[in-house]
Protein backbone atom coordinates (compact mmCIF):
# COMPACT_ATOMS: atom_id res chain seq x y z
CA UNK A 1 0.00 0.00 0.00
CA UNK A 2 1.37 3.36 -1.08
CA UNK A 3 0.79 6.54 0.35
CA UNK A 4 0.77 9.70 -0.38
CA UNK A 5 0.56 13.10 1.55
CA UNK A 6 -2.72 12.45 3.02
CA UNK A 7 -1.82 9.37 4.13
CA UNK A 8 0.92 10.30 6.41
CA UNK A 9 -1.26 13.21 7.79
CA UNK A 10 -3.86 10.16 8.40
CA UNK A 11 -1.71 9.00 10.45
CA UNK A 12 -0.28 12.11 12.46
CA UNK A 13 -4.04 12.37 13.16
CA UNK A 14 -4.62 8.92 14.54
CA UNK A 15 -0.97 9.69 16.94
CA UNK A 16 -2.15 12.91 18.14
CA UNK A 17 -6.30 12.47 18.59
CA UNK A 18 -5.96 8.87 19.99
CA UNK A 19 -4.33 10.11 23.35
CA UNK A 20 -6.97 13.15 22.94
CA UNK A 21 -9.97 10.46 22.78
CA UNK A 22 -8.65 8.41 26.28
CA UNK A 23 -8.40 12.45 27.65
CA UNK A 24 -11.47 13.68 26.66
CA UNK A 25 -12.84 10.98 28.38
CA UNK A 26 -11.58 11.46 31.06
CA UNK A 27 -12.72 14.96 31.45
CA UNK A 28 -16.30 14.32 29.97
CA UNK A 29 -16.43 11.79 33.59
CA UNK A 30 -15.24 14.93 35.76
CA UNK A 31 -17.24 17.36 34.34
CA UNK A 32 -20.44 15.69 32.55
CA UNK A 33 -21.28 14.71 29.78
CA UNK A 34 -23.89 17.13 29.29
CA UNK A 35 -24.30 19.04 25.82
CA UNK A 36 -24.36 22.54 27.63
CA UNK A 37 -20.91 21.73 29.42
CA UNK A 38 -19.12 21.63 25.55
CA UNK A 39 -16.36 19.35 26.52
CA UNK A 40 -18.46 16.56 24.99
CA UNK A 41 -17.63 17.97 21.56
CA UNK A 42 -13.89 17.62 22.06
CA UNK A 43 -14.63 14.33 22.63
CA UNK A 44 -16.60 14.22 19.78
CA UNK A 45 -14.08 16.16 17.50
CA UNK A 46 -11.40 13.41 18.49
CA UNK A 47 -13.42 10.59 17.20
CA UNK A 48 -14.41 12.28 14.12
CA UNK A 49 -10.94 13.00 13.48
CA UNK A 50 -9.61 9.12 14.12
CA UNK A 51 -12.74 7.69 12.18
CA UNK A 52 -11.78 10.16 9.38
CA UNK A 53 -8.32 9.30 9.32
CA UNK A 54 -8.89 5.33 9.37
CA UNK A 55 -11.18 5.80 6.38
CA UNK A 56 -8.58 7.46 4.84
CA UNK A 57 -6.06 4.61 5.18
CA UNK A 58 -8.36 2.05 4.41
CA UNK A 59 -9.06 4.19 0.63
CA UNK A 60 -5.62 2.92 0.09
CA UNK A 61 -6.36 -0.88 -0.24
CA UNK A 62 -9.81 -0.44 -0.98
CA UNK A 63 -10.93 2.39 -2.94
CA UNK A 64 -15.04 1.86 -2.42
CA UNK A 65 -17.58 4.88 -3.15
CA UNK A 66 -18.85 4.13 0.43
CA UNK A 67 -15.87 4.83 1.96
CA UNK A 68 -14.56 7.50 -0.10
CA UNK A 69 -17.74 9.22 0.71
CA UNK A 70 -17.72 8.76 4.46
CA UNK A 71 -14.13 10.25 3.99
CA UNK A 72 -15.21 13.15 2.63
CA UNK A 73 -17.89 13.38 5.11
CA UNK A 74 -15.80 13.30 8.43
CA UNK A 75 -13.42 15.63 6.87
CA UNK A 76 -15.31 18.34 6.18
CA UNK A 77 -16.89 18.33 9.62
CA UNK A 78 -14.62 20.37 12.28
CA UNK A 79 -15.88 23.58 12.66
CA UNK A 80 -19.27 22.88 14.22
CA UNK A 81 -17.27 20.67 17.13
CA UNK A 82 -15.09 23.43 17.44
CA UNK A 83 -17.06 26.32 17.87
CA UNK A 84 -20.17 23.76 20.21
CA UNK A 85 -17.11 23.52 22.26
CA UNK A 86 -16.28 27.14 22.86
CA UNK A 87 -19.73 28.15 23.50
CA UNK A 88 -20.09 25.10 26.06
CA UNK A 89 -16.64 26.98 27.67
CA UNK A 90 -18.13 30.79 27.11
CA UNK A 91 -21.72 29.95 28.67
CA UNK A 92 -19.77 28.54 31.79
CA UNK A 93 -18.17 31.93 32.08
CA UNK A 94 -21.86 33.52 31.21
CA UNK A 95 -23.08 31.43 34.15
CA UNK A 96 -20.67 32.72 36.83
CA UNK A 97 -21.55 36.52 35.58
CA UNK A 98 -25.20 35.89 35.60
CA UNK A 99 -24.95 34.20 38.84
CA UNK A 100 -23.43 37.41 40.36
CA UNK A 101 -26.33 39.65 38.94
CA UNK A 102 -29.82 40.42 39.85
CA UNK A 103 -30.30 41.24 36.03
CA UNK A 104 -28.59 38.91 34.51
CA UNK A 105 -27.63 40.97 30.85
CA UNK A 106 -26.61 37.91 28.54
CA UNK A 107 -29.56 35.46 28.13
CA UNK A 108 -29.14 31.85 28.92
CA UNK A 109 -31.39 31.17 25.76
CA UNK A 110 -28.70 32.97 23.19
CA UNK A 111 -26.57 29.70 23.36
CA UNK A 112 -29.34 27.06 22.88
CA UNK A 113 -30.46 29.35 19.77
CA UNK A 114 -26.05 29.66 18.50
CA UNK A 115 -26.43 25.67 18.92
CA UNK A 116 -29.33 25.48 16.87
CA UNK A 117 -27.61 27.44 14.16
CA UNK A 118 -24.63 25.51 14.51
CA UNK A 119 -26.45 22.25 13.95
CA UNK A 120 -28.18 23.97 10.69
CA UNK A 121 -24.43 24.83 9.68
CA UNK A 122 -23.19 21.27 10.21
CA UNK A 123 -26.07 19.81 8.31
CA UNK A 124 -25.70 22.12 5.71
CA UNK A 125 -22.37 21.01 5.40
CA UNK A 126 -22.61 17.46 4.75
CA UNK A 127 -25.54 17.94 2.39
CA UNK A 128 -22.98 20.26 0.60
CA UNK A 129 -20.18 17.26 0.27
CA UNK A 130 -22.80 14.70 -0.63
CA UNK A 131 -24.76 16.40 -3.31
CA UNK A 132 -24.62 15.54 -6.74
CA UNK A 133 -24.34 19.03 -7.79
CA UNK A 134 -20.76 19.06 -5.93
CA UNK A 135 -19.04 16.98 -8.29
CA UNK A 136 -17.56 18.33 -11.47
CA UNK A 137 -17.15 16.46 -14.93
CA UNK A 138 -13.40 15.86 -14.11
CA UNK A 139 -14.37 14.49 -10.34
CA UNK A 140 -13.13 17.62 -7.99
CA UNK A 141 -15.46 19.41 -5.94
CA UNK A 142 -17.54 21.95 -6.33
CA UNK A 143 -18.79 23.99 -3.16
CA UNK A 144 -22.60 23.97 -4.00
CA UNK A 145 -24.97 27.00 -2.29
CA UNK A 146 -25.88 25.36 0.55
CA UNK A 147 -21.97 24.94 1.56
CA UNK A 148 -21.83 28.82 1.18
CA UNK A 149 -24.63 29.47 3.52
CA UNK A 150 -23.39 26.86 6.10
CA UNK A 151 -19.95 28.64 5.82
CA UNK A 152 -21.98 32.19 6.60
CA UNK A 153 -23.61 30.63 9.45
CA UNK A 154 -20.60 29.59 11.15
CA UNK A 155 -19.39 33.19 10.27
CA UNK A 156 -22.47 34.30 12.50
CA UNK A 157 -22.24 31.93 15.02
CA UNK A 158 -18.52 33.19 15.33
CA UNK A 159 -19.36 36.88 15.46
CA UNK A 160 -21.90 36.41 17.97
CA UNK A 161 -19.62 34.30 20.23
CA UNK A 162 -16.84 37.21 20.49
CA UNK A 163 -19.64 39.93 20.94
CA UNK A 164 -20.70 37.50 23.80
CA UNK A 165 -16.83 37.14 25.79
CA UNK A 166 -16.55 41.28 24.76
CA UNK A 167 -19.67 41.75 26.84
CA UNK A 168 -18.53 39.61 29.71
CA UNK A 169 -15.37 41.40 29.99
CA UNK A 170 -16.74 44.36 32.28
CA UNK A 171 -17.92 41.99 34.43
CA UNK A 172 -14.25 40.09 35.30
CA UNK A 173 -14.80 40.35 38.84
CA UNK A 174 -17.28 37.75 39.11
CA UNK A 175 -15.33 34.90 38.33
CA UNK A 176 -13.56 33.23 41.19
CA UNK A 177 -10.03 32.64 41.04
CA UNK A 178 -10.05 29.36 40.10
CA UNK A 179 -12.15 30.13 37.10
CA UNK A 180 -9.68 33.17 35.98
CA UNK A 181 -8.13 30.57 33.23
CA UNK A 182 -11.59 30.99 31.54
CA UNK A 183 -10.99 34.61 29.98
CA UNK A 184 -7.45 33.32 28.85
CA UNK A 185 -8.52 30.11 26.98
CA UNK A 186 -11.46 31.83 25.71
CA UNK A 187 -9.94 34.92 23.23
CA UNK A 188 -6.73 32.17 22.44
CA UNK A 189 -9.71 29.60 21.07
CA UNK A 190 -11.34 32.30 19.04
CA UNK A 191 -8.09 32.95 17.51
CA UNK A 192 -7.56 29.43 16.76
CA UNK A 193 -10.89 29.50 15.69
CA UNK A 194 -11.32 32.45 13.15
CA UNK A 195 -8.11 30.90 10.91
CA UNK A 196 -9.96 27.89 10.90
CA UNK A 197 -12.57 29.46 9.65
CA UNK A 198 -11.18 31.68 7.41
CA UNK A 199 -9.67 28.46 5.72
CA UNK A 200 -12.96 26.87 5.52
CA UNK A 201 -14.49 30.02 4.07
CA UNK A 202 -11.54 30.17 1.44
CA UNK A 203 -12.12 26.70 0.51
CA UNK A 204 -15.82 27.45 -0.35
CA UNK A 205 -15.49 30.69 -1.74
CA UNK A 206 -12.09 31.17 -4.03
CA UNK A 207 -11.92 27.89 -4.09
CA UNK A 208 -8.42 27.09 -5.99
CA UNK A 209 -5.60 25.21 -6.00
CA UNK A 210 -4.50 25.48 -2.70
CA UNK A 211 -7.75 26.41 -0.80
CA UNK A 212 -9.83 23.47 -1.77
CA UNK A 213 -11.18 21.08 0.67
CA UNK A 214 -10.38 17.91 -1.02
CA UNK A 215 -7.70 18.60 -3.47
CA UNK A 216 -6.01 21.64 -2.12
CA UNK A 217 -2.47 22.20 -0.98
CA UNK A 218 -1.77 19.45 1.59
CA UNK A 219 0.57 22.29 3.64
CA UNK A 220 -2.31 24.75 4.24
CA UNK A 221 -4.90 21.84 5.20
CA UNK A 222 -2.46 21.37 7.88
CA UNK A 223 -1.83 25.05 9.07
CA UNK A 224 -4.76 26.61 8.61
CA UNK A 225 -7.11 23.79 9.66
CA UNK A 226 -5.70 20.08 10.86
CA UNK A 227 -2.99 22.39 13.45
CA UNK A 228 -5.64 24.45 14.72
CA UNK A 229 -7.96 21.86 15.43
CA UNK A 230 -5.28 19.93 17.45
CA UNK A 231 -4.53 23.35 19.36
CA UNK A 232 -7.92 23.73 20.54
CA UNK A 233 -8.68 20.49 21.63
CA UNK A 234 -5.43 20.28 23.33
CA UNK A 235 -6.07 23.65 25.29
CA UNK A 236 -9.85 22.36 25.96
CA UNK A 237 -8.65 19.89 27.57
CA UNK A 238 -5.92 21.35 30.12
CA UNK A 239 -8.58 23.83 30.49
CA UNK A 240 -10.83 20.67 31.44
CA UNK A 241 -8.88 19.29 33.85
CA UNK A 242 -7.78 22.57 35.31
CA UNK A 243 -11.08 24.06 36.34
CA UNK A 244 -13.17 22.95 39.41
CA UNK A 245 -16.57 20.46 38.71
CA UNK A 246 -19.47 22.99 38.81
CA UNK A 247 -23.69 22.82 37.78
CA UNK A 248 -26.44 24.95 38.00
CA UNK A 249 -29.39 24.67 39.80
CA UNK A 250 -32.95 25.51 38.56
CA UNK A 251 -32.52 29.13 40.42
CA UNK A 252 -29.98 29.60 38.28
CA UNK A 253 -27.34 29.31 41.67
CA UNK A 254 -23.78 28.01 40.61
CA UNK A 255 -23.19 24.51 42.54
CA UNK A 256 -19.39 23.49 43.61
CA UNK A 257 -19.61 20.09 43.16
CA UNK A 258 -15.92 19.80 44.49
CA UNK A 259 -16.72 21.91 47.48
CA UNK A 260 -20.06 20.47 48.34
CA UNK A 261 -18.19 16.45 47.86
CA UNK A 262 -15.57 17.79 50.51
CA UNK A 263 -18.78 19.22 52.91
CA UNK A 264 -20.18 15.85 52.63
CA UNK A 265 -17.17 13.78 53.79
CA UNK A 266 -15.83 13.22 50.53
CA UNK A 267 -19.71 11.81 48.75
CA UNK A 268 -20.73 13.34 45.47
CA UNK A 269 -24.54 14.80 45.72
CA UNK A 270 -26.67 12.57 44.03
CA UNK A 271 -27.31 14.72 41.37
CA UNK A 272 -23.83 14.85 40.30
Amino acid sequence: MHLDKHGYVSIVELIVFLPCLILGIAVCLRHGFKRTSGWIFVLILSVIRIAGAICQLLTYGSPTEGLIKATLILDSIGIAPLLLALLGVLSRLVDWINASMQNPKINSKLFRILQLVIGVSLILGILGVTSPKSQAVDGTFIPPTISKIGIILNIVVYIAITIIFILSLPHGSALPHSERPLRIHIPIALLAIAIRLLYAALCIFVHDSTFSLFNGSIVANVLMAIVEEFFVVIITLVLGFKLGRISVDGQGEIVDLNQKSSDNGGQLPLSA
